[in-house]
């Protein structure tokens, strides 16, 4: 199951790789980076609904099961975090707070912060 982070909302890459590996239909993980960047490149199975986005569709969000919000950096998945518990506070929000880099063919590795 996920762990959540030391920052509030964050849940720790090594709990949310384990669950994205071994049940990654338990979680849905949003990508809300641009469709450009998106297109460049995300996690095989993310879902991409860029920050511009997400207060029209954060409504769209699952209710049953956790949304982890992924970006480059923990700085646009966090501020979605928070978009989030405003306007749909019945969404198990999380967000993964370090760098993310994506590869071409689905693959991505997380730096955490130091």
């Amino acid at each position: 199951s996920l762990m959540p982070g030391k920052e509030k909302g964050t849940v720790t890459p090594a709990s949310f790789e384990k669950v994205w590996k071994e049940n990654p239909s338990s979680i849905m993980v949003v990508d809300v980076r641009d469709a450009k960047e998106f297109a460049a490149g995300t996690m095989k199975g993310a879902v991409n609904l860029p920050i511009n986005d997400l207060e029209k569709k954060g409504n769209t969000l699952p209710k049953n099961k956790p949304v982890v919000f992924i970006c480059g950096t923990g700085a646009r998945s966090g501020e979605a975090y928070d978009m989030v518990k405003l306007l749909a506070s019945d969404v198990q929000a999380y967000f993964i707070e370090s760098e993310i880099k994506f590869g071409a063919d689905g693959t991505y590795s997380i730096v955490e912060k130091k």
